[in-house]
Formats: C-alpha cells, structure tokens, sequence
C-alpha cells in the first residue's frame, strides 16, 4: 500500500492548515458510566473551513496504528518518529493544560509530516467531522450520555414557579406556591399553604 494518499472526492487537495487544543470534555461513553476524555480540537483547513473536533486517547493511538498499516515500508522511521514518544508522554503526563500542549504538540506534528503522510487518507479521515462532533456541535450531549440524565425536564423547569441562581447553577422550587394544576384546593392543602 505505498500510494496512500487519498484520493475520495471529499478531500481531494485538501489537507489541515493547523490546528489548536482548545480544551477537554469528559463523557460517558456505556451505560455503566465508564467515563472517556476528548479532546476539542479547532482544526483549520486548507480551503479555509474550520471544524471543530473531538478525539480521544484511544483515537491518537488508532492514528498511529493506521499509519503504520498503511506504510508498512515505512514501519521502522515512523517508529523513530516522535509521534510515539508524544502518545507517551499524553499518556504520563497528570496536569490537564501539560496534556492539552502535548495533544497539539503530537497533532501539529503529524499535520507537518512530509505530504506522503500528512495528506493521506487516514490523517484527513482522522480530520474529519465525526457523527460525535456533528451531535457534540448541536450540544445533543443527551444522546450520548443516556444515564446521565435528569429525571426532570426543561420544559416542566420553565413551566414551574422555580428559578435558577446564576452563579450556583441551582433549581429553587417552592412547593407552597399553586402551579394551576390543582382546580380547588382542599382542606389539608389549604392548611399547607
């Protein structure tokens, strides 16, 4: 598989300009709550479009991986290349902003690679707006986290006498006040009030 560049009519001569680390969200990713990091990652493209991305640890390493399926005449000078040393080094490093600096360090490496390998299928697939980044840009957040959320609904917040503090990010409900569903009020509840 010497030639590997990509030639698909999504990105022919198209190939990532740069890209920035610009922080990490956590999501669960099953249902018994196994927790993932992904990076966001503001990539820029050569036709100057701008995507925003999501890619885990996992998903550098599959880079690497099929990078090194894909050159298997190469095998030994990616090996050499300091992209396995920068997943080490993600891999070690315990401060959040020394991970996000290696990210980009390890992404802005690969984007620089000589063209053989930096616009090649698999980098510009890995590139590439994913069915997670299209939900994630909707703040669809929901539908990936089914067990993480609420049993109370925006709609029954916004309909209720209840408030939120800005800064505390806290739902007040005061239960004393009628919300219109009841149509008389009885004894024991006139009591209540």
């Amino acid at each position: 598989m010497a030639s590997a560049v990509f030639e698909g009519t999504s990105l022919v001569n198209m190939y990532v300009r740069g890209c920035w680390v610009n922080g990490i969200r956590r999501l669960i990713i099953s249902r018994r709550g196994d927790e993932e990091e992904f990076y966001e990652i503001r990539t820029e493209w050569s036709d100057r479009n701008v995507l925003y991305l999501h890619r885990s640890y996992s998903d550098l390493g599959r880079l690497f991986k099929r990078l090194l399926d894909s050159f298997p005449e190469d095998r030994p000078e990616l090996s050499r290349s300091p992209l396995l040393q920068g997943l080490i080094t993600i891999k070690e490093a315990h401060d959040i902003e020394a991970r996000l600096n290696e990210v980009e360090k390890l992404l802005k490496t690969i984007i620089n690679m000589p063209w053989k390998y930096s616009r090649s299928e698999v980098v510009l697939t890995f590139f590439e707006r994913s069915p997670l980044d299209q939900v994630l840009k909707n703040d669809n957040v929901h539908k990936i986290q089914p067990s993480f959320q609420s049993p109370v609904k925006i709609s029954e917040i916004m309909r209720s006498n209840g408030f939120c503090l800005a800064n505390t990010e806290t739902i007040v409900i005061d239960h004393s006040i009628p919300n219109g569903k009841e149509k008389h009020l009885d004894v024991d509840s006139a009591e209540h009030l």
